[in-house]
């Protein structure tokens, strides 16, 4: 779903199709970099695919699993 959502809504600038603006329902998110908004789309995909070493929790974004880490 969020390779999907990247490749095909999100686009890219060489191909002349990007957008940086969430469609989401209810959600009015638009962002000035591709990188930004790739990162805001993961706030609506089930998959946390960032696994903490130290304990069972998952996160969606690497960025959350390094902030939780430091707890650790």
């Amino acid at each position: 779903l969020y390779s999907h959502l990247t490749n095909d809504h999100v686009g890219r600038k060489s191909t002349g199709n990007l957008c940086l603006t969430c469609h989401w329902e209810d959600c009015d998110v638009s962002v000035i970099k591709r990188d930004h908004i790739t990162s805001h789309l993961r706030v609506h995909v089930p998959s946390k695919p960032h696994h903490c070493a130290y304990c069972d929790k998952s996160f969606k974004r690497p960025q959350d699993l390094k902030k939780h880490e430091k707890i650790h």
